[in-house]
């Protein structure tokens, strides 16, 4: 059978260059950090967001593939799992952020809180919002994408060295009635570390936001590693077929994203009630108003315009562009739902966001690397492989 046979060896560059970038970041908020505390706490926040968002989107999406047993993405499935082994690491990179709660979260003390209407509103949410009680439903997130992602991944590393492995069965029980916890956990995590930044807000379509624009951007990840492996000589029988398919997801959900966004944004503004409208308050004005529209224009507008054309969508050369740029806009959607909580008076992107995504996104790179070298670049022994190979040829 004529297969993918390579093994992953390479990657030294970009192991090496993760590091680097990790270092250079963390060394940045840390001397950030020391004049300007707050400001780097919520940096990190915002890069911590992003990298989340994009590892169990990937997660999402890989057992949604295992539940509908599709065909196609088991010849990309090796690169999905790559993304999701990087959750480990979001564990640790969840540290600074228990470290700095009492100073990111004004629910901490309520007390402190000036609007006499708001502190009411904060006292009767501290059942729920209370540090006790955030750090247990982290433990309880994590576990359910940890311990979901290590059974997905063993059973499919397992297989590269025992073909007569009969675990398909298993991938597609343990995705179907796994989905909704993980997608619980990941709209339940929304609403901890970014919604109660404003903890007189909600909104039930936040979890679907969040969920979209994570989506969205795990799709746009998936295509970027699988042009990087291709252009490092690895993934050689991904074809067109495969851009395509990837390509329409990624306008799909492109829709999906600005549909949620504007409904929710349009339901709030028609209620007119002040606890609702005070999150989109601080963002209509101001530098914010500015970044705002970009976010508008940036996550809908232009990529739903690019991806519109055909052949674009089937052209790996014109495509991985398109997903640096949803990937971009991806971080700026986190710093709008982020900064104006610090700083409702701008700037809207300092220095020390960008730090703080230069050591999260490099961490993510070395170490997701590195976990992949040594094994094969796809499930070498699924009888599906094949047949996702040929996906789109006959």
């Amino acid at each position: 059978m004529n297969v993918e046979p390579s093994v992953f060896t390479g990657g030294g560059r970009l192991i090496v260059g993760g590091v680097l970038a990790f270092l250079v970041g963390a060394i940045a908020l840390l001397v950030g950090g020391a004049a300007h505390g707050q400001d780097a706490f919520y940096a990190y926040l915002s890069a911590y967001a992003w990298l989340v968002s994009l590892l169990v989107g990937g997660l999402i999406f890989l057992m949604i593939v295992h539940a509908m047993d599709a065909k196609w993405p088991v010849a990309l499935r090796r690169v999905l799992e790559g993304v999701t082994g990087v959750l480990p690491l979001a564990v640790i990179g969840f540290i600074p952020i228990a470290i700095g709660v009492s100073t990111i979260y004004p629910w901490t003390s309520p007390s402190s809180i000036v609007d006499h209407e708001a502190q009411r509103l904060v006292e009767h949410k501290l059942p729920y919002l209370n540090t006790s009680s955030f750090f247990v439903r982290a433990f309880l997130y994590f576990g359910v994408w940890l311990g979901t992602s290590y059974f997905l991944r063993r059973w499919s590393l397992r297989g590269d060295w025992s073909p007569e492995a009969k675990d398909k069965p298993r991938f597609r029980a343990l995705s179907a009635l796994g989905l909704p916890p993980v997608a619980l956990a990941f709209t339940f995590a929304g609403f901890d570390w970014l919604m109660s930044l404003t903890p007189t807000w909600y909104s039930t379509m936040f979890g679907v936001y969040w969920f979209a624009g994570g989506f969205l951007g795990a799709l746009a990840l998936l295509v970027l590693a699988t042009y990087g492996l291709q252009r490092g000589g690895m993934l050689t029988r991904v074809g067109s077929s495969h851009y395509y398919a990837l390509g329409r997801l990624l306008l799909a959900f492109t829709i999906f994203w600005a549909y949620i966004a504007f409904f929710q944004f349009f339901l709030i503004w028609i209620a007119n009630k002040p606890h609702e409208a005070a999150f989109y308050a601080p963002r209509m004005k101001g530098e914010f108003a500015s970044l705002s529209i970009l976010v508008a224009a940036g996550r809908f507008v232009v990529p739903f315009f690019a991806l519109l054309p055909y052949r674009v969508k089937q052209q790996p050369s014109t495509l991985a562009p398109i997903a640096i740029w949803i990937l971009v806009m991806h971080w700026v959607d986190m710093e709008w739902l982020v900064m104006p909580s610090v700083r409702a008076e701008g700037p809207v992107v300092h220095w020390l966001d960008v730090a703080a995504l230069v050591c999260v996104g490099g961490a993510a790179l070395a170490f997701g690397t590195f976990r992949l070298r040594g094994r094969p670049i796809v499930p070498k022994n699924d009888p599906s492989l094949e047949a996702a190979f040929r996906y789109g040829s006959v």
